[in-house]
C-alpha cells in the first residue's frame, strides 16, 4: 500500500500520476520518477506534465518522511524508501508496455535498485545522481545518530543558502529578514541525524549498484549544483557497464535542473524526450518545447 503521511502535505508535494494516450501503434510508454532526499513530487511535476503531453505516462510517489519539513524523517529507515519505490513500480507497471526509470539525486539509487532487482526498463534517466557526499563530515552521522538526535544545518553559515532555498521552495512568501522567522528557522529546519545516516548509507549502496546498471542511460550534471559535489557524476558514468550511455553537462544548471525556474529546464526536458524516443516506440511530437 502506498505511503500515507500522518502529517499535512501541501497538494503540490503529494504523489502524482499523469496518464498519456497510447502511441499510434497502441504501445503505452511510461516513466517511473523517484525524487531525492528531502525532495518531493513537486520538483518533477511540471516536467511530468510535459512528458504526458508528449505521450509518456508518469508516476512519482512520495517517499516516507518527505513532503514537509525534514523533522518528519525522524525514525524513518531507508528500507521504507526502498519499499515505497517498489510499491510505485507495482503501481505504474500495469499501465505501460515500455517503461523508463528516472531518478533525481538520491532517487537514482532507488532506481538503480529497481533496475538491478526487477529489470524490464527501456532506459534510465539520471538527474544529478549522487556519488560523493556534499560534506565528508556527514560520514560521522553513522555514530552521532546514537548520541545526537538532531542536526541543525541553519546554524552552519556554509549551509544557510541551501537551507533557505529549501524553505523558500516550501513557502515562497516567507520573509527571511523577519526576526520571528530567523528565530524559527533553526528548529524548523533541523534534520534527524538518523535520516542523514540513512542517506549516507544510500549513497554508498549506490556505488555497489552502478557497475551492474546495464541499460541505456542518460546522466545530467549541473555546474551550479549545491548538493552534488562538482565533478563526481563522471565517476558514475565510468562505472556504468553499458555502451549506450550519455553524460550531459550543463554549466548553468543547478541541483533541480528539471524545474521551470532553472534556465536549463527546457534543454533537460527536450533531451529526455529525445532519449525516450530513441529507446522506445514513443513518437516525438514536440521535442523542443
Amino acid at each position: 500500500m502506498p505511503f500515507q503521511p500522518d502529517y499535512p502535505v501541501p497538494p503540490e508535494r503529494t504523489p502524482y500520476t499523469f496518464t498519456a494516450d497510447p502511441q499510434p501503434n497502441g504501445v503505452r510508454v511510461g516513466c517511473l520518477m523517484l525524487h531525492g532526499f528531502m525532495g518531493s513530487p513537486t520538483s518533477s511535476r511540471p516536467m511530468a506534465q510535459f512528458l504526458a503531453q508528449n505521450g509518456v505516462t508518469v508516476h512519482c510517489p512520495l517517499l516516507p518522511g518527505h513532503g514537509e519539513f525534514p523533522r518528519r524523517m525522524y525514525k524513518i529507515s531507508r528500507r521504507a524508501w526502498i519499499a515505497e519505490a517498489e510499491e510505485a513500480l507495482a503501481h505504474i507497471r500495469p499501465m505501460c508496455d515500455q517503461l523508463f526509470l528516472m531518478g533525481h539525486s538520491m532517487g537514482n539509487v532507488l532506481g538503480a535498485h529497481l533496475v538491478n532487482s526487477v529489470g524490464g526498463f527501456q532506459g534510465m534517466i539520471m538527474l544529478v545522481p549522487v556519488y560523493e557526499l556534499p560534506d565528508k563530515r556527514l560520514k560521522l552521522m553513522r555514530w552521532l545518530r546514537y548520541v545526537m538526535p538532531w542536526f541543525y544545518p541553519y546554524k552552519m553559515k556554509k549551509m544557510r543558502p541551501l537551507v533557505k532555498e529549501r524553505v523558500h521552495d516550501f513557502d515562497p512568501t516567507i520573509d527571511f529578514d523577519d526576526p520571528e522567522v530567523q528565530a524559527w528557522l533553526p528548529q524548523a529546519t533541523r534534520i534527524p541525524t538518523g535520516a542523514l545516516a540513512e542517506m549516507v548509507a544510500m549513497v554508498f549502496w549506490g556505488r555497489t549498484l552502478w557497475p551492474r546498471l546495464n541499460l541505456p542511460a542518460l546522466l545530467f550534471e549541473g555546474g551550479k549544483d549545491r548538493a552534488v559535489p562538482a565533478g563526481s557524476i563522471p565517476n558514475i558514468y565510468e562505472l556504468l557497464p553499458g555502451q549506450e550511455k550519455t553524460l550531459q553537462s550543463l554549466p548553468d544548471a543547478g541541483h533541480e535542473m528539471m524545474r521551470p525556474f532553472d534556465p536549463a529546464h527546457k534543454q533537460v526536458w527536450a533531451t529526455i524526450v529525445r532519449f525516450m524516443g530513441q529507446h522506445s516506440d514513443l513518437v516525438i511530437a514536440q521535442p523542443d518545447s
